[in-house]
């Protein structure tokens, strides 16, 4: 079927940067399957859709110069970007629940696997009310698609040891969930760390530099087990931790870590 070509809205535009969050560089092409099916379900070609998820990616300051070459990606791309960084917390859950109305699904639907439904569907089987529902939907919509986020955005890997396994991986916050409301769905914010990493950091027992080098604590390294400190933190530190592919983790956000968290 012919796809009628028209002026970008604010929606489609909306719908792309979704997609260019869960993505990864060297994804962002016309046979990817995810660029197939939104192209498909906003009337334009694969080609468009991948051509703005290029002209998004040279918004990211760590990566505006990686792809040469390309025409000025527009007033719309520009301030899509600027709004979704600004504001991460209303502009990511906005756009996934765009994108269910566009598939005709509810958001837990779209966003939350069968177990989590199951919970809020007791919720509502103990008489919560429609706000109470709204506001856990909300709140369990917005960590699941923040763990998708950064996982992915990690390659699927801890960026202090590499461990792949993914049910061993945590997407942590580096400014704390519980103290910081307007970078929660910040993946500046974020980290993708094994449990292990996860709970050092959490602690202060990691830190990491302004130049993405890992510290290790004192304390952590009076561990009796020298072995176990080698293994776990030792041979971790001073070097780099694994970079993400884009999204690299807010420096302010990791020196308000040291200041406030890291044992030193």
């Amino acid at each position: 079927m012919a796809i009628v070509r028209h002026n970008w809205t604010r929606d489609e535009f909306l719908l792309v940067m979704n997609l260019y969050t869960k993505l990864r560089y060297g994804q962002f092409n016309y046979k990817n399957p995810e660029v197939i099916k939104l192209a498909e379900l906003i009337g334009k070609s694969p080609g468009a859709v991948a051509f703005k998820l290029v002209h998004l990616s040279r918004q990211d300051p760590k990566h505006k110069d990686r792809v040469k070459g390309l025409a000025n990606p527009g007033k719309n791309a520009i301030e899509m970007y600027n709004d979704f960084t600004n504001n991460w917390d209303e502009m990511l859950y906005k756009s996934e629940l765009l994108l269910s109305k566009y598939q005709n699904k509810r958001i837990e639907e779209l966003t939350l696997n069968q177990s989590e439904i199951k919970e809020i569907e007791d919720d509502i089987m103990l008489g919560k009310e429609g706000k109470d529902i709204e506001r856990i939907i909300k709140s369990r919509v917005n960590q699941s698609l923040f763990r998708k986020i950064v996982i992915n955005n990690y390659s699927n890997s801890c960026t202090i040891c590499a461990l792949d396994i993914k049910s061993l991986l945590v997407a942590s916050h580096i400014l704390k969930w519980s103290e910081n409301f307007s970078n929660r769905l910040n993946p500046e914010n974020g980290l993708c760390l094994c449990n292990i990493h996860d709970k050092a950091f959490e602690l202060g027992y990691i830190g990491i530099n302004s130049d993405y080098t890992i510290l290790i604590s004192k304390e952590a390294k009076n561990i009796n087990e020298k072995q176990t400190y080698k293994s776990i933190f030792g041979r971790h530190e001073n070097t780099s931790i694994i970079l993400p592919d884009k999204f690299y983790p807010n420096i302010q956000f990791l020196e308000n870590h040291l200041n406030t968290t890291f044992k030193g």
